[in-house]
């Protein structure tokens, strides 16, 4: 029962026994633990209270947060405060315990100057950086506009509670929706987080006012495998991107990579353009691609020089992958896109290999829409298409390529490829998009399999990516269900995951 609920919800050992022992109707005992972590989170937890409080009391810095577009919910979900110009907290904090100099000094909210102890914040916008368990181990203070002093973003210190290299801006926020998406958002700054959560994308975090660590992504990949890194279009994006891209590699995940081009940032997206924000998420990029593609568009790789410096590049990216399958998947891309060769480790054998050799060279990582284009292509390309046995649209996510396929099925019986291409090129948008499909058509097919066939197995791929899909989506209902309780819904739901489960196994 343990570990079904354990794999089921996605949990951590923590969680999953508070959530059992909740249903069994137990009171499980919080052990105190070391007594420094709990005096110093009890001090973060009372400062998180002062700093709210005082921005409902400050007018000038409740209508800048306000300009910046946080709503009320957004204010109280994260907490955001406010450190006065002239603070109180010291005498706050002694309205509800007497502590020592040493726990004033390490929870890092104060600093001594000739031997008086004075608070680290003031005149600041304090985000309160919560653990994985939603306890407060540190703060972001963001200067107000007139305050000249400092830096723009200031952290907490390192403190025996709060390591930055450890913690992410969001992870308690997230973690529930990383586990239901399976994929995390890294954006850059706090405030990036927030606005994304406010517009309903709340799998996201950003890193504390650092680059992207180890330690943050092996966090991230405690919840899923996927990632997408969401950075500024600037010359430090980029190095970030490439930096994170090698790290998660390292870690053998799975990289995506956007950025909020043409706006400065994820909130001015968002602000503007919410479906285009949703629209990249959705149908994210291999971050391997994403970056090549970016270095080799203003570059000449007919030019040697040019040529080596893309190779470099290719070559240290290729260096952090540390999967051979994933490996080999990008040296695919870097001959078919710059016309790299690099050694694979391994020769892959595809399972639907025969005697004659490989059916389709179907990417190994991939999004949902490469198996589509690749469906549309054998299409498109095909002498004869019997539209009773095109592939049913609710198996495509596109909303163009469903386009594609409704335009087919209004017709009867069998079409041509030129009947097909003059009714594709009908409309302007499918004709631009499917040029390009059959243009590449000839890199995804092989002559020594029927086209026919082809088509078969890539409709038993996409139907394979959409009941999967449908597994994940029942296993978050069946964890809802529990969640409330409701004994019935779940069972069913289990029935539902059974069949699921069955269907899969007859598609591999």
């Amino acid at each position: 029962m343990f570990n079904f609920v354990q794999n089921i919800e996605n949990l951590d050992f923590p969680e999953t026994l508070e959530k059992l022992a909740k249903m069994a109707g137990i009171e499980i005992k919080q052990y105190s633990g070391n007594s420094t972590f709990k005096t110093i989170e009890d001090i973060n937890y009372l400062a998180t209270q002062y700093y709210y409080n005082e921005l409902k009391k400050d007018k000038t810095a409740s209508k800048y947060v306000q300009d910046r577009g946080f709503t009320k919910e957004s204010i109280k979900t994260f907490g955001i405060g406010y450190a006065p110009r002239r603070p109180q907290l010291l005498k706050f904090l002694g309205r509800h315990a007497k502590y020592s100099k040493t726990f004033l000094l390490q929870s890092g909210l104060f600093v001594e100057k000739e031997g008086v102890v004075k608070e680290k914040f003031y005149d600041r916008i304090m985000f309160p950086i919560r653990s994985k368990r939603g306890k407060v181990i540190g703060f972001t203070g963001r200067i107000m506009p007139g305050n000249d002093w400092g830096p723009k973003y200031m952290n907490s210190p390192e403190t025996p509670v709060f390591h930055k290299k450890d913690n992410l801006f969001g992870q308690y926020e997230a973690r529930q929706e990383i586990r239901k998406l399976d994929i995390a958002i890294v954006c850059e700054g706090s405030t990036d987080v927030i606005s994304a959560y406010q517009h309903g994308v709340k799998n996201i975090v950003a890193p504390l006012g650092t680059s992207l660590t180890t330690e943050q992504l092996e966090s991230i990949k405690g919840l899923t495998n996927n990632v997408l890194f969401f950075f500024d279009s600037d010359t430090a994006g980029k190095a970030a991107l490439v930096r994170a891209f090698k790290l998660a590699s390292e870690l053998k995940m799975n990289p995506y990579a956007a950025n909020a081009s043409p706006y400065k940032d994820i909130d001015e997206m968002l602000q503007k353009e919410h479906d285009k924000f949703v629209k990249l998420t959705e149908e994210r990029i291999e971050a391997f691609s994403f970056i090549l593609k970016d270095f080799i568009t203003d570059k000449d790789i007919n030019k040697l020089s040019e040529m080596e410096e893309t190779r470099k590049l290719a070559n240290s990216l290729l260096e952090s992958v540390k999967d051979p399958i994933t490996k080999n998947h990008y040296i695919d891309k870097l001959s078919r896109i710059a016309n790299i060769e690099f050694q694979k480790e391994n020769e892959r054998k595809d399972s639907r290999a025969n005697s004659e050799g490989q059916l389709i060279q179907f990417p190994v990582k991939f999004g949902t829409s490469s198996f589509e284009g690749v469906y549309i292509s054998l299409l498109l390309i095909s002498p004869q298409v019997d539209i009773s046995k095109v592939a049913d649209e609710v198996f495509f996510t596109s909303e163009t390529n469903k386009k594609v396929l409704k335009l087919i099925k209004e017709s009867k019986g069998v079409l041509s490829r030129e009947e097909l291409s003059r009714l594709i090129s009908q409309d302007e948008e499918l004709k631009n998009i499917y040029e390009d499909l059959i243009f590449n058509a000839d890199k995804i097919i092989t002559e020594k399999v029927p086209l026919e066939d082809q088509l078969v197995l890539c409709e038993n791929k996409l139907k394979k990516l959409f009941f999967e899909k449908k597994q994940n989506e029942i296993r978050t209902k069946i964890a809802l269900a529990e969640e409330v309780e409701d004994a019935v819904n779940s069972e069913k739901l289990l029935v539902e995951l059974l069949e699921i489960n069955k269907i899969l196994k007859e598609l591999k």
